[in-house]
């Protein structure tokens, strides 16, 4: 029973299927045949499924023309009729126009039009008739220049169109899904060539013309087909590519539910994520920042057994422009700089870094500062974009480095590579190296250490305060490396004989150690004159070129210092007596065109020093620095017999400034002969100091200054202490000096004009000049010549 039942409405289907069927055809012959009576021309389009014996045959309708009344009644429009492209048996017509304005080469293309032809046995002429045409609207201008590499043109506004003049067919024979054009132009922008265009499509079983992409290329390659994914229809490809650095769009082809044309073309984008993981999405950070290679491996060597439709063509995209830059980078160049930004375009870090390195040549060095100056972003993206995948890869960190020491300067490439976690010291010689290429400066010769300059003992000491020749070897120098509150406290000499920089310091390559020995102590001398080896320069020093990363080593060679570190402190009692201690300089500091020096040295004996025992100032030198003059000493009546008109004129001035200073009592000068006979004894020393070859003299007086017994009894001597009570030895004599020139005009006073000095010493600095005057000041030691412009001791 219930097959029967079953077989009962199967036939009962069957029935109404045939009965709709038969209907369905009854009523379509019925509408042909009503067509072929009312517009035969409305069914034409039928021929193409039926054999050729029994085709309809074709009147010859109204709209059809013969092509030379096609291409008449085109030119009656003002427009022109290209040549035809053949599509099987169909026409592809291109229409031209010529705006008024325009003098030659003004064709442009402002339509398509395909024409079928009709099938006619009893016509000698054959006629078309218009089945599909398209309108060209040709691209603006800022479209076409407003490509990625070149962001555009300087005006958004800029609406003028760029002609379309050229139709060309896409030939593969892959493409199976109609006829593919390429409709373009090319202008030239800033003498660069830029190409643009429209992909056309037509498709034959709908006659239907649309226009399938509008492209731009900043190169004169027109775009292309080729099997990128592996697909069963090859992609088109618009080569976006500006020098070595690759940059394509990839279309694929895709359905679409739209009958009159149901494909589309779709870009194969990076913009999103294919697959939302950590990993996929730092390969394609890889890959949309530029480095393609390293993209294209980090991908290979997770890839799961398989992959979404849209990440294996992401990845088919990244593999293609990764064929480019390894390409490139296989290459031969034959310059550094090109070699270099080949490896870095292909994220090849470590092979820039040795091209670098062998760089030595200032021509190269600086094609390739130049390279890495004009790079508009792309690197810097790739530094950012490796970085951030792995942080401790110091080939990048230096690349990274050595981009801002060259875009920008050494010193924010230094802060930038600090504020990394952690980074290789090497880093820090591949900047010295830039810097040195950015910032070339003058070798200095070797000498011997000649300086001079103030000193005091100090009780602590900063390490980061200095810096130290290491830093020549890839270090940074204390100066350079970020202070830390923990790593640069104040250390008592008392408490530490070992100051290091801290292991928390920014710097930890850097093992720099400030060390003495016990019985030493610390000096810190500003240096007030050196010898650089070829000259004395003199304080302040803000025309030193020092390098930002070796700072240090630059400075002990301009001092000398690298050849001999050893110094002498020197100090004078009051009474004129000079006592000296060897110290050896530790570390150089540079602030603001002031030199400063850390010398560890021996101690001097507490009654030297002042007071506090700490704050008396003192001199600092090398013995090569300067040489002390001591020139023999002469009595005035002995000088008298040598040089009599000199000393004439030297001792009623001498005279008079004694009784000025209260120390002879008013009243007439003496004649000569009285006054030798009442100074004659007293001690002076000839010695050139005016750079005039005629020496001048210096007279050296002892004034009572204290007591320590009962007696308080002011007097004055020379230096020869003539005069001095030997008994009274607990009193204390200050020298006073003045020079005469060899005309007898006072100099150099320190009874008036010079009260608040004393001259301490006389020392040849070894440059050719006079001599120099050693001036102890209230606070410092100061070395003056004379100024024949100002005529005085400066």
């Amino acid at each position: 029973m219930q097959k029967s039942s079953r077989g009962g409405w199967l036939t009962t289907i069957g029935a109404i299927a045939a009965l709709i069927t038969t209907s369905g055809i009854i009523a379509g012959s019925i509408w042909v045949a009503v067509m072929l009576i009312i517009d035969p021309d409305s069914i034409v389009w039928i021929n193409h499924i039926l054999p050729s014996w029994a085709r309809i045959p074709q009147i010859v309708p109204s709209s059809a023309k013969t092509f030379a009344q096609i291409q008449g009644e085109i030119r009656e429009n003002g427009l022109t009729a290209s040549t035809p492209v053949a599509l099987n048996s169909e026409l592809l017509l291109p229409i031209l126009a010529s705006p008024p304005s325009c003098q030659s080469n003004c064709d442009q293309i402002v339509e398509l039009r395909v024409y079928q032809p009709l099938e006619q046995s009893n016509s000698e002429q054959q006629y078309y008739q218009l089945v599909s045409q398209l309108p060209i609207t040709a691209p603006v201008e800022y479209f076409v220049l407003s490509t990625q590499v070149n962001t555009g043109s300087d005006d958004a506004s800029v609406s003028r169109s760029l002609p379309l003049t050229k139709l060309d067919r896409f030939d593969e024979q892959a493409l199976e899904e109609g006829f593919w054009f390429n409709l373009s132009g090319h202008v030239v922008s800033e003498n660069t060539p830029e190409s643009y265009g429209q992909i056309i499509h037509y498709n034959p079983d709908q006659t239907h013309l649309s226009m399938m992409l509008e492209w731009k290329s900043p190169n004169e390659g027109p775009p292309y087909w080729q099997e990128v994914t592996g697909g069963a229809s090859p992609e088109l490809v618009v080569n976006h590519t500006v020098g070595l650095e690759p940059q394509f769009k990839v279309y694929q082809i895709q359905p679409r539910s739209f009958v009159p044309n149901p494909i589309y073309l779709e870009e194969i984008s990076l913009a999103q994520t294919a697959i939302d993981t950590k990993f996929y999405r730092n390969g394609l950070s890889l890959a949309r920042h530029g480095l393609w290679s390293d993209a294209w491996q980090w991908f290979n060597q997770q890839k799961p057994k398989h992959w979404s439709a849209e990440a294996q063509a992401q990845m088919d995209l990244v593999k293609l422009h990764a064929q480019v830059t390894e390409s490139q980078a296989n290459q031969i160049w034959a310059s550094a700089s090109a070699a270099i930004f080949a490896y870095l375009l292909d994220g090849r870090w470590g092979e820039a870094k040795t091209v670098f390195q062998t760089a030595v040549d200032g021509a190269q060095l600086g094609d390739i500062i130049t390279m890495l100056k004009s790079d508009s972003g792309g690197l810097w993206q790739r530094v950012e974009a490796a970085l951030e995948v792995n942080p401790d890869d110091s080939n990048v960190q230096a690349w990274g480095g050595l981009i801002l020491a060259a875009q920008e300067d050494p010193q924010k490439a230094i802060a930038w590579v600090k504020e990394l976690p952690q980074t290789n010291p090497q880093v820090y010689q591949l900047l010295n190296h830039m810097e040195n290429a950015l910032n070339p400066v003058p070798a200095i010769v070797r000498h011997f250490s000649q300086l001079v300059g103030n000193s005091e003992i100090i009780q602590t000491v900063n390490a980061t305060d200095w810096l130290q020749p290491e830093d020549g070897d890839g270090g940074i120098g204390e100066q350079h490396c970020q202070r830390q509150q923990e790593s640069t406290e104040l250390v008592s000499v008392a408490e530490e004989e070992s100051i290091a920089v801290s292991p928390l310091s920014p710097c930890p390559s850097v093992s720099v150690t400030l060390q003495k020995n016990p019985e030493e102590v610390w000096y810190q001398v500003q240096v007030k004159a050196f010898h650089d080896g070829q000259g004395w320069r003199w304080m302040p020093f803000s025309d030193l070129r020092l390098p930002t990363l070796t700072k240090g080593k630059r400075l002990w060679q301009y001092l000398g210092l690298d050849v001999d570190p050893q110094i002498r402190i020197s100090l004078w009692s009051e009474n004129g007596i000079q006592q000296s201690t060897t110290a050896t300089v530790k570390g150089v500091s540079y602030q603001e065109g002031v030199i400063k020096l850390l010398a560890a040295g021996g101690k001097f004996p507490s009654e030297a020093l002042a007071v506090d025992g700490s704050n008396q100032h003192l001199l600092a030198h090398t013995d090569t620095g300067l040489r002390w003059l001591d020139p023999s000493a002469i009595t005035l009546s002995a000088l008298y017999h040598l040089n009599p008109e000199s000393v004439s004129a030297m001792l009623p001035v001498l005279w008079q400034e004694l009784i000025n200073s209260g120390q002879f009592s008013s009243g007439p000068i003496p004649s000569l002969p009285m006054m030798l006979q009442e100074i004659g004894h007293w001690s002076v020393r000839p010695i050139e100091l005016t750079g005039n070859n005629q020496p001048e003299a210096v007279i050296t007086l002892y004034q009572e200054i204290s007591v320590t017994s009962e007696s308080s009894e002011v007097g004055l001597s020379d230096s020869n202490n003539d005069g001095i009570d030997t008994d009274r030895a607990t009193t204390i004599y200050k020298p006073r000096t003045m020079i005469f020139s060899d005309a007898g005009a006072l100099l150099y006073s320190e009874f008036s004009q010079d009260a608040n000095t004393s001259m301490t010493a006389i020392a040849d600095l070894g440059d050719g000049g006079p001599a120099a005057i050693v001036i102890d000041e209230p606070n410092n030691y100061s070395f003056k010549r004379w100024s024949p412009k100002h005529q005085r001791f400066e």
